[in-house]
C-alpha cells in the first residue's frame, strides 16, 4: 500500500515554525530543492496575510526549511535575509503571457456558454410553455408592436445570464488551477521515490513541478530559484 502524502511535509513545517516562534507564518505547498546534486524537500514560509494568489504581488518567502527525503528530519531552517535560497538572480515570471492566455480562455468560454444557453432559451421549452405558445402564438403585442416571444424572453434574461456566465467561468478557471496540485502530487512522489531508490533525478519532471507551482502561486516570486535547477532566466 502506498502511504506517500505530500501534505505530511506541511505538518512537519507547521511543527517547526511553532518551535521557531513563528505562529503568524504559514508554509506554502511543499517543493523540492537541489543542492550539490542532492535532493531535499523544501518548504517556503510566508506571513499569513500575504496574498500569494494575487498576480500583482511580488511576495518572497521570509523563511524556508529543508527536509531529508529519507528520514523526514528537518535539516535546516533559514531566515531568507540571512541565508537566501536565491543563488543568482531571481527567475522572473512572464506574467503577461498568463494574463493573455486567461483572457483568451475566458472570452472563448463565455461566448461558448452564452451561445449554448441562449439557444436553449430560444429552442427548448417546458411542456407548459409549449401549451402556452400554441395558444398565444410566437408573437406578442408590446406597446402596439409585434414582438417575437422568444426574442423578448432572451432580451429579458440576457444581462443576468451574462453575469452568471462570467461567475461560472471564473469558478471553472479556479477549479482547473486547484486541480494542478493533483498532478503535482503525482510528479512529486515519482521524483522522490526515484531519488530514494536509485539516486536518479528526472529534471524534466522537476521543471514541470516548477511550472505548476509558478502557476499555482501567482503572487510568489523566486519559486524557480527555490528548486535551484540553474534554469535560464528566460525559462518561463
Amino acid at each position: 500500500m502506498n502511504n506517500f502524502n505530500v501534505e505530511e511535509y506541511l505538518t512537519i513545517a507547521n511543527e517547526e515554525k511553532i518551535k521557531q516562534g513563528l505562529e503568524n507564518y504559514i508554509p506554502l505547498y511543499p517543493m523540492l530543492r537541489l543542492e550539490k546534486e542532492k535532493l531535499y524537500i523544501g518548504v517556503m514560509l510566508v506571513e499569513e496575510n500575504d496574498n500569494v494568489w494575487d498576480l500583482n504581488e511580488t511576495i518572497k518567502s521570509k523563511y524556508w526549511l529543508l527536509i531529508d527525503v529519507k528520514t523526514n528530519q528537518v535539516l535546516a531552517f533559514n531566515q531568507t535575509e540571512k541565508k537566501d535560497f536565491v543563488v543568482e538572480n531571481i527567475v522572473s515570471k512572464k506574467k503577461e503571457n498568463k494574463l493573455k492566455e486567461l483572457a483568451k480562455y475566458t472570452i472563448e468560454k463565455e461566448l461558448q456558454y452564452k451561445e449554448y444557453l441562449l439557444k436553449d432559451i430560444k429552442e427548448e421549452q417546458l411542456p407548459l410553455q409549449k401549451k402556452l405558445s400554441s395558444i398565444l402564438g410566437t408573437e406578442i403585442d408590446m406597446e402596439g408592436e409585434k414582438v417575437n416571444l422568444k426574442d423578448y424572453l432572451v432580451a429579458n434574461f440576457e444581462v443576468e445570464l451574462k453575469s452568471k456566465i462570467s461567475d461560472l467561468v471564473s469558478i471553472l478557471i479556479q477549479s482547473k488551477y486547484s486541480s494542478l496540485t493533483f498532478y503535482y502530487d503525482k510528479l512529486f512522489e515519482q521524483i522522490v521515490e526515484e531519488y530514494k531508490n536509485n539516486r536518479s533525478m528526472n529534471k524534466e519532471k522537476l521543471k514541470l513541478c516548477i511550472e505548476i507551482m509558478e502557476n499555482y502561486y501567482d503572487g510568489v516570486i523566486g519559486i524557480a530559484n527555490f528548486f535551484n535547477l540553474n534554469l535560464s532566466k528566460d525559462y518561463f
